[in-house]
């Protein structure tokens, strides 16, 4: 099965009307315009649906961030971007998907992004993300792929998640409904490692990397957030394979991931974009122990 992991591609509307204009979106917009739209170039994401079919793309994970300040018209741009991938998707938000309170409290983000639920087959696909916070969707005979949404509205300074008793609560209860003997994919926009910037982390991230260290079943741990690209095998240290898809529209480093599961290994080919087209410019092979 090929899994595309990909995350972070900020559509953005400059907008300064005053009746959408809320003290952080307008922080939010001066931000991009000042010093991210330099950085960043959304050109080369009109390449992947083409790439995706050629590839034999399965499915494609995507983390969040899909709009910078969760504006109506930059979700309309994001859908539109995505329909235009044929194959099955899961989105989850991140913290610029629920950017003002008042995105957040309409529940703005699961309007345009709600994933598909064709029925319930599995105690575990009750729980969603728009109510629990979390979601369990089974994408392979053995692995399933369990999703979260830890972005909450925060202040105007903060880019940060939360990892709540209330998610915390029903991730144990989804967990526990999963067959013991099935693996997971973990897929979060924060990682849970606490980052140095005290405004861009995962609160209460000890206590998420506590449960994924006693889960020895979550085989992978995919998050974005950073636009950092990481592949890192910690499973020496107690913890699954982490793989941040960095950022697919930084004029520099543009990345994504492939993911290759196969009966007993998984290979990770990392993509860039090389100023004339999508590349893979590393590849790890991961066994996987039954």
């Amino acid at each position: 099965m090929k899994i595309v992991q990909i995350s972070d591609v900020h559509f953005t509307r400059v907008d300064f009307n005053p009746l959408r204009l809320c003290l952080k979106r307008l922080a939010g917009t001066l931000n991009w315009l000042l010093f991210r739209k330099a950085e960043c170039d959304h050109e080369p994401l009109s390449r992947l649906p083409e790439l995706f079919q050629s590839l034999g793309i399965d499915l494609v994970l995507v983390g969040g961030d899909l709009t910078s300040t969760s504006l109506r018209s930059e979700f309309a741009t994001a859908r539109r971007y995505f329909n235009a991938i044929s194959q099955p998707k899961i989105f989850i938000p991140g913290n610029h998907d629920q950017y003002t309170a008042g995105a957040y409290r309409q529940k703005r983000f699961y309007a345009s992004f709600g994933n598909s639920r064709p029925g319930i087959e599995h105690r575990a696909e009750f729980f969603t993300l728009k109510e629990h916070g979390v979601e369990a969707h089974k994408i392979a005979p053995g692995w399933w792929c369990v999703a979260l949404d830890n972005a909450p509205s925060t202040k105007i300074s903060s880019s940060n998640g939360i990892f709540s008793e209330t998610v915390e609560r029903n991730l144990k209860e989804v967990l526990s409904l999963l067959p013991p003997n099935d693996s997971i994919l973990l897929l979060n926009h924060f990682p849970f490692f606490q980052n140095s910037e005290p405004k861009h982390r995962l609160i209460h991230g000890e206590r998420l990397r506590a449960l994924v260290e006693r889960t020895p079943r979550i085989r992978f741990y995919l998050h974005g957030h950073t636009h950092r690209h990481t592949i890192a095998d910690l499973r020496p240290s107690g913890l699954p394979i982490i793989l941040d898809s960095g950022c697919p529209i930084q004029t520099n480093h543009a990345t994504w991931n492939l993911i290759d599961l196969q009966d007993s290994a998984a290979h990770v080919h990392a993509y860039h974009w090389d100023g004339a087209d999508w590349k893979p410019f590393e590849t790890h092979t991961f066994t996987l122990s039954t």
